[in-house]
């Protein structure tokens, strides 16, 4: 799943992600933090056509509250 269509689909969910990216640990991977009701999470989201892994998909979506069996696309995708 590219990180655009991640990032539209968490934001149609109610999350809010806070435009301050930063670098995760000093390994050069952007991140940016995703809150949704009282729970967050950071996400890789940084250039729009990234392709996430879907395992980071499903991490974020599980501490978000989120379920990922609803992600766009196939559901093999996830």
């Amino acid at each position: 799943m590219e990180s655009s269509t991640f990032r539209k689909w968490l934001v149609e969910h109610g999350c809010r992600i806070d435009h301050g990216e930063h670098h995760k640990r000093h390994e050069g991977q952007v991140t940016v933090t995703v809150h949704r009701g009282g729970r967050s999470t950071e996400v890789p989201l940084g250039g729009s056509r990234q392709i996430l892994d879907g395992r980071t998909v499903r991490q974020a979506c599980e501490e978000l509250g989120l379920d990922p069996a609803k992600l766009p696309g196939p559901a093999s995708r996830v």
